[in-house]
């Protein structure tokens, strides 16, 4: 034999056996969280099966936030693009002033969702933001149901994990909040957070404590850099988590004293670590929350009106089933549907008061259940606000949540969102219970027992039963109004890059479908020109906090047009408004022939605005645009 050969055969066997451990090892591992997320998907593409047809011209929502998200991802794609040279140059990933030109927006403020516009920024290059935006939806219940089952498979085996974990996922809250608020539909921040808080408190407790803090001080940078993350996503759901961490804590400490003493140096090591490393991930976005232009000053949303009902946890909303058959819930001010989910039905409730009651005490899982029963009724009365109402009716005990509103930062937590972290411990409690269901159902087996009794088949029926109430089998989609203009050459012949546009109808921040619509008529142009107006949080030196760019003097002649019964412009006024407008700088004005929203004929206000003299209207395809650039000459 050769002296190669026999190099060669000894090269195979070195590495042969160990490759042959390794990859079944790891192919066995995965398999099941392959399966489970192939599932999962064809569940989303299920639930959002309205969508599939026309990905790039529907939406989940009943409400025109999407079209906030829509702009978003548009402007995070260009901002990438323009680090390479290929975008506008002008979109800023933090502060842009693409919109509510001049003054623009500080992102940090709003629901940016960097955390998904910048890695799908290939998919709006090449389908438009529109299909980016929805392809984040379809996979927000899927990313909360593998987030979820991280967690929950840390103390439940696999298969009654992924079932809590699909119903944490396709919860009524968060496919509700997918109708509008991707921010918080893409729910992964609470189960990572409650995986970690768990390691903490039931991880290795023997050993050095420097043995200890080595082990667990990686935990704690893995969640920093899902925190720092979070911070560009939400910035709510992220405070939210905090509180109802905060509540776990206290909890775990009353639960299990004792059993947390040993750990309490290495958890601290370890949240320390996840600190510092937040910090330094969002460090730039807490900056331009500081120093950027056009940041709020005061309290975002008033209080006492994003409440859970008491009633809601047996009230099922508009796309669950049996909805109807109990009146709809009195709300303080109407409330579009994104934002009702506190609902969980009456089966949800009897399976986790089944596992407390059944397992409370058990070796494995007593001190879990408690510290889950002790933190969901916590967490479930701050998401009823303060006051408390039962139907709409006032209780005049106010709420736990009346300190809440007191604290900085963690004020402008909208109550009812909360309910996240109840829909999460009550996966952890389904999980529990089907736990012991599973395995004491395979120990009869095993010994040959019939399994039958309501006691052996009851926590599976339940189960079901929840799956069944809970499913969302009604979610509805819309159509979004896109003039052919902006999807088209048109737009790019007609207005030069980079020219500052006012699009009728301007953007309104008002909780229905199609008063932002053109923020994404800006957005499918791949943001080729500025917009003056938008829809957004901010303030200004007059304004402490605003959700729209301020009414310009065009705007105004407009509002006031629509409070008259007779339409009749005064020609001097509204040459007036114009002329102001472009001495603002605006650079011309786009008017969809048949938009909704549009008060009057799109030829008849065009032709009334170019009386001004300077300026010009011609109609492009189906938009009218005026041309005001003439204004200086003939001024």
């Amino acid at each position: 034999m050769s002296r190669t050969q026999e190099n060669s055969r000894t090269t195979v066997r070195e590495f042969s056996p160990s490759q042959a451990r390794t990859t079944p090892l790891l192919r066995e591992r995965l398999r099941p969280w392959l399966i489970f997320a192939a599932v999962l998907i064809a569940l989303a593409l299920l639930t959002f099966r309205g969508l599939l047809a026309e990905p790039g011209g529907r939406v989940y929502a009943e409400n025109d936030d999407t079209s906030l998200f829509v702009w978003w991802f548009a402007n995070g794609a260009d901002a990438v693009a323009s680090l390479f040279g290929a975008g506008s140059g002008a979109s800023g990933f933090l502060y842009t002033v693409q919109m509510n030109w001049p003054d623009g927006v500080n992102g940090a403020w709003n629901t940016g969702a960097l955390g998904l516009t910048v890695p799908l920024a290939p998919i709006t290059w090449l389908w438009g933001p529109v299909v980016a935006y929805n392809v984040a939806i379809i996979a927000s219940p899927v990313a909360a149901s593998l987030a979820a089952a991280l967690f929950l498979t840390r103390f439940a085996d696999r298969l009654p994990a992924f079932i809590g974990a699909a119903l944490y996922g396709f919860s009524p809250y968060l496919i509700a909040q997918a109708g509008g608020h991707l921010n918080l539909s893409f729910a992964v921040l609470p189960p990572l957070v409650a995986a970690f808080l768990w390691q903490a408190a039931v991880g290795p407790g023997g050993g050095a404590a420097r043995a200890r803090v080595a082990a667990l001080v990686p935990w704690g940078v893995l969640l920093g850099g899902a925190i720092g993350w979070q911070f560009y996503m939400s910035s709510e759901l992220l405070a939210g988590t905090f509180l109802a961490a905060l509540t776990g804590v206290l909890a775990i400490a009353a639960v299990l004293r004792r059993r947390i003493l040993p750990r309490l140096v290495p958890t601290l090591a370890a949240s320390g670590a996840a600190v510092v490393t937040a910090l330094l991930l969002a460090s730039p976005l807490l900056m331009t929350m500081v120093n950027a232009p056009n940041r709020p000053d005061g309290a975002i949303r008033p209080h006492g009106v994003w409440n859970n009902d008491l009633a809601d946890l047996v009230v099922p909303p508009l796309f669950a089933p049996g909805h109807g058959l109990v009146p709809d819930i009195p709300r303080v001010l109407h409330i579009d549907p994104a934002e009702i989910g506190g609902y969980v039905s009456v089966a949800w409730l009897v399976v986790a008061v089944w596992a407390v009651v059944r397992h409370r005490r058990s070796a494995r899982h007593g001190g879990l259940v408690r510290v889950l029963a002790v933190t969901v009724v916590l967490m479930w009365l701050l998401s009823m606000g303060s006051p408390l109402r039962v139907f709409g009716a006032e209780v005049p005990t106010p709420g736990p949540f009346r300190v809440i509103e007191h604290i900085p930062v963690l004020m402008n937590i909208l109550p009812m969102r909360l309910a996240v972290h109840v829909v999460l411990c009550l996966s952890a409690l389904t999980a529990v219970l089907l736990h012991h269901a599973l395995r004491d159902a395979h120990r009869r087996r095993a010994a040959g027992e019939r399994i039958r009794g309501a006691a052996s088949l009851g926590p599976f029926a339940a189960v079901l039963l929840t799956c069944v109430l809970i499913a969302p089998v009604a979610v509805p989609t819309r159509d979004i109004t896109v003039p052919r203009f902006f999807t088209s050459d048109a737009v790019t012949d007609t207005i030069p890059a980079g020219a500052v546009v006012k699009a009728l109808p301007t953007p309104r921040a008002v909780a229905e479908a199609d008063y932002a619509q053109s923020m994404v008529w800006q957005a499918v142009t791949g943001m080729h020109y500025r917009e003056t107006g938008g829809y957004f949080i901010g303030g200004t030196d007059s304004h402490a906090v605003t959700y729209q760019a301020l009414l310009d003097p065009l705007d105004q002649l407009l509002r006031d047009e629509e409070q008259t019964a007779v339409r009749d412009f005064d020609e001097g006024r509204t040459a007036e408004a114009v002329r102001g407008i472009r001495a603002g700088g605006t650079d011309f004005v786009l008017i969809p022939v048949d938009p909704p929203l549009l008060h009057w004929p799109a030829d008849e206000l065009a032709g009334l605005l170019a009386q001004t003299p300077g300026a010009r209207a011609e109609l492009v395809a189906d938009v009218w645009v005026v041309d005001l650039r003439g204004i200086d000459d003939a001024s």
